[in-house]
């Protein structure tokens, strides 16, 4: 199973989910692939990669196969990113089928893990469509603000395309509300309003939402699992619900 995690805004919980998703799934003793595909590298620092070492720029331009580029840390095999990925979408640019490369170099490999995580930018670009087109599902972190309503429209429209020209068998998993307050009546008005659109896109709200915690941050700061370092923090709780209702 090959899950991309999307959004089109930045500071969602995107690259938080993913390593939550990573680590829950390692602790169950599956075996997980991770892929950065964020030229940024905050997933492959948090999962204690090297970004400077030959990553997802090098299979997207030809100079490396998948598997030449695994790095096994501590936490996961992992296919980093690096600065040079910003280049990636241009180098590939004019090339012809640019939209399935991420999707084609990983048959080899695909068999060997249980799943697949891949983490992404905020920008709608080729980056990400190769990212769902090599994907099974996409699950959308998003906050309950006005910002995030707008990121989701733009989300709902990429899957439409991607869907139609790229991956018609890709579903979205559902929407998780992250850094939630629900105390809050404007987070709650938000969350019904996300609801409605969520149902429109033929997805879910999941029941579970993350709640805000300084545990996740400092978690990636120090390169750990969020479980390890603090297990019975809320965001580990929360996590762990999560997935629970996810059935991964």
């Amino acid at each position: 199973m090959i899950y991309t995690i999307a959004f089109g805004k930045g500071g969602t919980g995107k690259t938080s989910s993913a390593a939550a998703l990573v680590n829950y799934a390692r602790m169950q003793g599956r075996s997980v692939l991770a892929i950065d595909a964020d030229p940024q590298a905050n997933f492959t620092y948090a999962l204690k990669g090297n970004p400077a070492s030959p990553g997802l720029f090098d299979i997207l331009t030809d100079r490396a196969q998948a598997a030449d580029v695994l790095q096994h840390t501590q936490q996961t095999d992992l296919i980093s990113a690096g600065l040079n990925l910003a280049a990636g979408e241009q180098a590939i640019a004019g090339r012809p089928g640019r939209d399935f490369i991420l999707r084609d170099a990983l048959k080899d490999i695909r068999k060997k893990y249980d799943l697949i995580v891949i983490d992404t930018q905020p920008d709608l670009n080729t980056l990400l469509i190769n990212a769902l087109s090599a994907s099974d599902a996409v699950l959308l972190p998003m906050q309950a603000n006005s910002f995030s309503i707008m990121g989701l429209y733009q989300m709902q429209e990429t899957i439409s395309q991607v869907r139609r020209f790229c991956n018609p068998g890709l579903t979205v998993a559902g929407i998780v509300l992250t850094k939630y307050k629900p105390r809050q009546t404007l987070a709650q008005d938000m969350r019904e309003s996300i609801v409605q659109q969520a149902q429109a896109m033929g997805t879910k709200v999941f029941d579970t939402y993350i709640r805000e915690n300084v545990a996740v941050e400092q978690a990636q700061a120090l390169q750990q699992s969020l479980f390890e370092y603090a297990g019975n923090s809320n965001a580990a709780t929360d996590y762990r619900k999560l997935f629970a209702e996810m059935q991964i």
